[in-house]
């Protein structure tokens, strides 16, 4: 299928298996980072305005590819969610992790994602904005220090940053450690050894991280800047 972005004009061809059949879906696109919202239901897709590209965290290779049109599919840059649904990207190495949080996420509603490596969640991200991102801090890092995922977390823009809830998964600090939270700029710390409270951990920190921001996104609503 051919599609175009109405913002730069630019136009990919992209495999018939890669679109979710029937749906409203979006992605970004690989020129000007704009949102591409594409209609399964009508065969059509248009792009929305050009929105803010999050800065890049230096010292970090995010470079897709190629500079032409067409769709590489090792690249894999397009990952097509459903519009209407929440998303959560999983970064964890632990099978048995990894089993455990999707459970609770798939009863939450969440159209769950997971990386395969850093590179790979850098690119998801790149593309999609998630409304939930749960990252262990050692995940394709040497030490947690240097977690190239968490570095490009804490740079994007506050706009972008505000709207998407990161858990870190971790063995240092306790589960819901506002301190440890605050100083490694995610909203929950989530001990590995407290997995198997999972549900009841995410419920808690969703519901204060909606409460923290209902205030100032509704008062920025009222004055057109939301």
């Amino acid at each position: 299928m051919e599609i175009s972005c109405n913002n730069c004009k630019s136009r990919f061809n992209i495999p018939d298996e890669k679109l979710p059949e029937g749906k409203v879906a979006s992605l970004r696109c690989p020129k000007c980072k704009g949102k591409i919202i594409v209609d399964l239901t009508t065969d059509s897709s248009v792009s929305d305005e050009r929105e803010p590209v999050p800065n890049q965290p230096q010292g970090f290779d995010f470079d897709e590819g190629a500079d032409d049109n067409e769709y590489n599919p090792d690249e894999r840059p397009f990952d097509f969610l459903e519009e209407e649904g929440k998303t959560a990207l999983i970064c964890e190495k632990d099978p048995a992790v990894v089993k455990a949080v999707n459970t609770v996420l798939d009863i939450m509603e969440y159209s769950v994602t997971v990386a395969d490596s850093m590179r790979d969640a850098l690119r998801k991200m790149k593309y999609h904005a998630y409304d939930m991102i749960l990252l262990n801090e050692t995940f394709d890092a040497p030490d947690p220090e240097s977690n190239g995922i968490l570095i490009y977390i804490e740079r994007l823009q506050m706009d972008v940053r505000r709207n998407i809830f990161v858990g870190l998964l971790t063995r240092r600090f306790p589960t819901m450690d506002n301190m440890a939270a605050l100083l490694k700029s995610v909203n929950i710390t989530i001990n590995i050894d407290d997995i198997d409270k999972i549900d009841r951990i995410l419920s808690r920190g969703i519901s204060e991280f909606e409460l923290f921001y209902a205030i100032y996104k509704d008062s920025a609503k009222k004055l057109g800047v939301a």
